[in-house]
């Protein structure tokens, strides 16, 4: 089993708007905020970054099951709040197997 973090439309809309209240660079605009037919939410891959002299989270979630993904920066806190799940081999394969979004700006 391997595990991803995992998250409901809700905890994506409030991170979404956290990151855009606080003038973090990357976050979905309205016209690219995914349905919440789509949920669960994976996290399929994160770096740290420096924002405003401080670690930041950067972490590409995987917004359909056609597999688009997009950047969104949050706080490590934010980001250690997000639940891990369990999955299968498959289940973590189709999670990851979107890739990375584009490089970081």
């Amino acid at each position: 089993m391997r595990k991803l973090k995992e998250m409901d439309y809700p905890t994506l809309v409030a991170l979404n708007e956290r990151s855009i209240r606080a003038g973090r660079r990357q976050n979905l605009s309205p016209r690219r905020m995914p349905s919440q037919l789509h949920e669960p939410y994976m996290v399929n891959h994160h770096v740290v970054h420096e924002w405003e002299g401080r670690q930041d989270i950067r972490m590409s979630v995987v917004l359909t099951s056609g597999g688009q993904t997009a950047w969104l920066d949050v706080s490590p806190e934010e980001f250690d709040a997000i639940p891990e799940v369990e999955l299968s081999e498959l289940d973590w394969e189709a999670a990851i197997c979107p890739g990375t979004p584009p490089a970081m700006p």
